[in-house]
């Protein structure tokens, strides 16, 4: 026959010293990131760079492939508004066979309520497969009856006149190439 002996627990010792804090880990996902695209137009011209630029407003978030964005356009430090269809880079470029569009509106002017005329204009914004350049278009009725909207390129002056005080913004969802 065999006895087994269990022993018993004996008295809790003295607390230990801390010890030294261990590293910081990762940040959660997902983060988003400041950024600041090019928007541009032939000719137009900016004061300042950095935390001036018109775009310094704008944020992504990435996980994997996907892109979710906001881009914030304070067109406080352009010069000159240039000529042609106003463009705005995504932060990364799309899949290759993508064709995206997003949505897209502008305060033209500020002190104007926002559904006043001038005061906001809806507006989309694509780019064509292969491209990470969007084109800014503005939506308007065709002549055909009924009358669709229809797109058409947004630029100084169509369909309004933007200022210093104008803000445009862009936003969406995309797949990125990598």
């Amino acid at each position: 026959m065999f006895i087994k002996v269990i022993p018993m627990p004996g008295p809790i010792g003295a607390t230990g010293a801390t010890g030294p804090q261990g590293p910081q880990g990762p940040a959660l996902e997902p983060v988003a990131v400041r950024w600041s695209p090019t928007f541009q137009a032939t000719g137009m011209t900016f004061t300042g760079s950095g935390a001036t630029y018109p775009t310094y407003n704008s944020y992504y978030v990435k996980v994997g492939q996907l892109v979710t964005f906001n881009i914030k356009i304070q067109l406080t430090t352009v010069t000159n508004f240039g000529t042609g269809q106003f463009k705005v880079d995504l932060p990364f470029a799309p899949i290759a066979s993508a064709a995206n569009h997003f949505s897209a509106w502008a305060w033209a002017d500020p002190s104007q309520p926002a559904d006043e005329l001038n005061g906001h204009v809806q507006m989309v914004a694509d780019h064509i497969p292969g491209s990470q350049t969007l084109d800014m278009h503005w939506l308007k009725e065709t002549t055909a009856n009924p009358k669709p909207l229809i797109e058409s390129m947004l630029s100084q002056g169509n369909p309004t006149t933007f200022t210093t005080a104008s803000i445009m913004y862009v936003n969406g969802t995309y797949i990125a190439a990598s």
